[in-house]
């Protein structure tokens, strides 16, 4: 492969970058490029860059939804000693399930000393 050979696709996928609109602002994703110390003027660059925070978002929303349904589908009795209504059927994104979540994807998070311990009932 020469050096201006491309993959097949790629040129196609560079173009279409150039009108895609990513969840993810160009200009919050230029930020943390700054940031981080890159600093990019290709358009298509940044919105790549967009493009994969915002399927890491979704991955890592997917995973907090099935720790969820893992939580739901818990014994009552176990619910109510980790301070949540066994009755309560809402679909709530709780930080317990977010964290888990991340440490699947190796993001280490705790809560600040402002929390409380959960409530036991």
């Amino acid at each position: 492969m020469s050096q201006h050979s491309l993959p097949p696709g790629l040129k196609e996928l560079l173009n279409d970058l150039e009108s895609y609109a990513p969840a993810v602002p160009d200009e919050i994703t230029q930020y943390a490029m700054r940031q981080s110390g890159y600093d990019c003027k290709d358009v298509r660059t940044v919105r790549m860059i967009s493009l994969a925070a915002q399927r890491f978002v979704a991955q890592v929303l997917e995973e907090a939804y099935n720790t969820h349904k893992l939580r739901q589908m818990a014994p009552a009795a176990k619910l109510k000693e980790a301070g949540f209504d066994p009755k309560d059927k809402r679909e709530l994104l709780t930080v317990e399930d977010l964290q888990k979540a991340m440490e699947e994807y190796g993001v280490k998070s705790r809560r600040p000393p402002y929390y409380t311990a959960p409530k036991t009932q």
